[in-house]
């Protein structure tokens, strides 16, 4: 029996769109972001590549996942043990790296323009502004899929539909800067056995929103 080690841990992030991604480039001195096809720092959907895929989140130092649900109690006439009825998953993804880049950065707090990479990109490709509602006309490109190799080629969990949800930088005197990167999901993740199994890749159903 092999253990699963911190050195076999990847992580890939994507956007839920199969043709764009998001690039956050400097022009004129200034920070932009925008959706692209096919995106430099965080590429469209597709199998995830642990080597050389666009949006391989490099220098890791910790990646915490914790998978949950939001449950309604429900007490019944004489029975002491109450029923935690799943509303839906809840599935949080915090990433924390040492900062080697703008990216995050501009992509959580926004360019000089306003525009935000919070929420990923439409399939027009444009920005979503938060407004929109998940899941329903033609947004189920909403958000990030995030791709966790526990080990590769035995246990990869697809955190579908993550928003981000927070994004710190730590500073101090003596060391390197960290930033930390939270994802926050409320719809089912997969766990898939390799980077190529059916499906890893398939955009998310209207009723899985």
């Amino acid at each position: 029996m092999a253990y699963y080690l911190g050195k076999d841990v990847g992580v890939v992030l994507t956007t839920e769109d199969a043709t764009h991604g998001v690039t956050v480039a400097v022009a004129s001195n200034v920070y932009t972001v925008a959706g692209v096809n096919p995106g430099a720092t965080i590429g469209p959907l597709a199998n995830p590549n642990f080597d050389t895929s666009t949006g391989l989140v490099s220098n890791l130092t910790g990646v915490d996942v914790g998978i949950g649900s939001t449950d309604e109690d429900v007490v019944f006439m004489g029975a002491n043990t109450p029923l935690k009825a799943e509303i839906h998953k809840e599935t949080t993804v915090t990433l924390t790296k040492k900062k080697n880049s703008a990216a995050f950065d501009v992509m959580f707090t926004g360019d000089e323009s306003g525009d935000i990479a919070r929420y990923g990109v439409k399939n027009d490709n444009t920005l979503y502004g938060g407004l929109e509602q998940p899941g329903s006309d033609y947004y189920y490109s909403f958000g990030y899929r995030i791709f966790v190799a526990l080990k590769a080629g035995s246990e990869i969990l697809a955190i579908r539909n993550a928003q981000m949800t927070s994004h710190t930088v730590s500073l101090n005197a003596d060391g390197t800067q960290e930033e930390t990167i939270e994802f926050t999901s409320q719809v089912n993740p997969k766990i898939f056995h390799g980077p190529n199994d059916d499906g890893i890749d398939t955009a998310t159903a209207a009723g899985d929103f």
